[in-house]
């Protein structure tokens, strides 16, 4: 946290001069000892952050590739209707903490054709302009990454 603080207060200055370094060193310092005070952050919450963070930056490009997938497929159902008719689904995810099945719903509502009705302690409710793309949403890669994220948070 000390090192990406005092990386931004950098950028913000500008240039770099020996008194800007010496109060971003100082001013980082006190932003990270009170921010782990208040929110009850330590070291080790810290490292598994930047563990998962390659992890969590693939999930994001995999979540706007699926975005741009689906919009396509719901361009297509725009210029050619056809008379299926919209889906509602309930899954339970394999996931298991809240972070993931709230990340997961989410996504499934960022991904057009799909919006999350629902979300329970169990299953999520999933509202699809038609069947097919609500199918497989309990093993879909969305489900896959997060469950591997999940796995890296225990290590």
């Amino acid at each position: 946290m000390i090192i990406l603080l005092f990386l931004f207060w950098l950028a913000l200055n500008g240039k770099v001069t020996l008194e800007i370094v010496l109060f971003g060193l100082v001013i980082s310092v006190a932003v990270t000892f009170a921010i782990h005070r208040l929110l009850d952050i330590n070291i080790r919450k810290e490292v598994l952050f930047f563990k998962r963070l390659p992890g969590i930056v693939c999930y994001l490009f995999y979540l706007v590739g699926q975005i741009v997938l689906s919009n396509l497929q719901v361009m297509r159902l725009i210029l050619k209707p056809d008379s299926r008719r919209p889906k509602i689904v309930w899954f339970s995810p394999k996931t298991k903490g809240e972070t993931a099945k709230v990340a997961l719903a989410n996504s499934i509502t960022l991904t057009p054709g799909t919006v999350t009705v629902a979300l329970g302690e169990e299953e999520i409710c999933v509202y699809a302009l038609r069947s097919e793309m609500a199918e497989g949403l309990e093993d879909s890669g969305f489900v896959e990454k997060l469950c591997r994220l999940e796995g890296e948070k225990n290590d």
